[in-house]
């Protein structure tokens, strides 16, 4: 269980650092001011909240994998995470659609014939119950738009380091207090990752044979406990150190520099891009 858990924060550690050497790697939307992948970002998902075709939605697939590869992300991991999300998210949930009791249609897999019809409460039951074109189609549509959605928000996070997000952010007036909230969050994460895995290395660099089960979860349950109340204690020092400073809910972040040619170049090939995936 300790070897587990310090595999688990180590991974949240690698993945933080990984995603900061991409976003600073050499790359087509890392070389994109943040302001222009935010609004890739807006109208991607905007795009693909609108069509209800299943081509548009695998046009936007093709395009995000072309960026992405562009881009010089690591394509195997980051799909990876991103296919399992979708199954997650998108297909799982959206399976009970395929049969016939909740999406009605031409049944092309039956499952189940009950004889005749039967009526549960508000719920009609056929007698043949089945998988329809139409749930299939409804399921599709849904996994599309869940796989397209995460690969615009995956691949502009990690092509954009976290405090130029942030300032994008602000440039499209989202409130400080939001922008301030991320931050902290964002950064408390880290060090409470890293706090995870110097305690449970510090364990297993004591450890001459393995623990018992129950003596790893008494220590484990311990250590929940202490991070319980050492995060109450840092999130009282960070509060009094704040407020010693002056600071406030406005957030002070260096201006943004104007857009460069190629800022509006891509800006263009968006738009452009944008309009071809509605016409179609």
């Amino acid at each position: 269980m300790i070897e587990k858990s310090a595999v688990h924060a180590a991974s949240v550690l690698r993945t933080a650092f990984l995603q900061a050497q991409i976003s600073s790697s050499a790359g087509l939307l890392q070389s994109v001011d943040a302001r222009v992948k935010v609004l890739l970002l807006i109208v991607v998902v905007i795009v693909v909240s609108v069509k209800r075709a299943l081509l548009p939605e695998a046009m936007i697939a093709v395009f995000l994998l072309g960026l992405a590869a562009l881009s010089r992300i690591p394509l195997i991991s980051h799909y990876g995470r991103i296919l399992l999300l979708t199954f997650l998210f998108g297909f799982l949930l959206a399976l009970p659609a395929a049969c016939n009791i909740v999406t009605p249609g031409e049944i092309i897999l039956p499952l189940w014939r009950i004889g005749e019809n039967v009526t549960i409460g508000p719920v009609a039951v056929p007698a043949v119950i089945g998988v329809t074109a139409e749930g299939l189609r409804r399921i599709a549509m849904l996994s599309m738009r869940v796989l397209n959605s995460l690969s615009v928000t995956l691949l502009v996070l990690a092509t954009t380091p976290f405090m130029e997000f942030i300032r994008a952010l602000r440039f499209l007036r989202v409130p400080d207090v939001f922008l301030l909230t991320i931050t902290l969050a964002f950064k408390y994460l880290l060090i409470f990752t890293t706090t995870v895995f110097d305690m449970h290395l510090a364990k297993l660099s004591r450890m001459i044979r393995p623990e018992r089960p129950a003596d790893s979860r008494a220590w484990t349950s311990g250590r929940i406990a202490f991070l319980f109340r050492k995060s109450q204690l840092r999130c009282d020092d960070i509060v009094r150190a704040m407020r010693a400073r002056g600071m406030t809910s406005a957030m002070k972040l260096r201006p943004l520099p104007p857009l460069a040619g190629r800022d509006a170049a891509a800006a263009a090939g968006i738009a452009a891009a944008s309009l071809l995936f509605l016409w179609m």
